[in-house]
């Protein structure tokens, strides 16, 4: 008899597509309730608003790259800040602007509409590859660092946790991607950069960007949390 060698990630790769159980109502909610202290705590959030940053320059790149502009870098800062930046030619264009502060909410809603749908772990691969493509264009030192970083522990989680340990991290950072999103609309305010940006190219004025964002995160946050309980 002819042995096939399995490769070591089939077990893993298998799971792609299949459904998994979704957690009950009080396990989503006190998973729900860890995320916000998370968000909440100057110590962990000191850490843990790096993800928030690479899902809003994420969003900035992607939006970059779907309106057909070259892109340059995306490069973060230890104080959680950082910035995406088209190539010397490309105009500053106002619906890359408009996007960060909302890329983390939808991303997190978009992740939740998946948790309902029960591809639970399907979250976590499109986080790894989300986190692949944005390797490609990190630059700077910390950038990368941040996402390689991520990017180990999901790849730690996807190969060797179970299903059970893959489903509650899923569920953990959509909700995180929900809550932070939010919070960062409420901490930055008017200060955001973004804000600025748009009021020079649109002579909209900051207070205007900063309540489509307070709408925008808020509608993500709450349709996201009906979806995950």
């Amino acid at each position: 008899m002819v042995r096939v060698a399995m490769s070591p990630w089939h077990h893993e790769l298998q799971q792609i597509g299949d459904l998994q159980g979704r957690l009950n109502g009080f396990l989503a909610i006190l998973i729900g309730l860890t995320a916000a202290v998370v968000v909440l705590l100057p110590a962990l959030w000191e850490v843990s608003q790096h993800v928030n940053t690479m899902a809003h320059e994420g969003g900035h790149a992607l939006m970059c790259v779907l309106i057909g502009q070259k892109l340059d870098s995306v490069k973060m800062k230890l104080d959680g800040t950082g910035a995406t930046s088209p190539s010397k030619n490309e105009k500053y264009s106002r619906t890359v602007g408009v996007i960060g502060y909302l890329a983390p909410g939808l991303l997190g809603l978009g992740a939740a509409k998946l948790i309902e749908m029960r591809h639970i772990v399907d979250v976590l691969w499109l986080f790894l590859l989300g986190l692949l493509l944005l390797l490609v264009v990190a630059r700077g030192w910390f950038a990368p660092i941040c996402v390689l970083a991520t990017g180990f522990l999901l790849y730690l989680i996807v190969r060797y946790g179970s299903v059970g340990l893959q489903v509650v991290v899923a569920y953990g950072m959509t909700w995180f991607l929900l809550f932070s999103g939010f919070t960062m609309v409420i901490k930055h305010n008017r200060n955001a950069g973004d804000a600025g940006n748009l009021r020079k190219a649109t002579h909209v004025p900051e207070s205007l960007w900063v309540l489509i964002w307070l709408i925008g995160s808020t509608f993500t946050m709450i349709l996201g949390a009906v979806l995950l309980v």
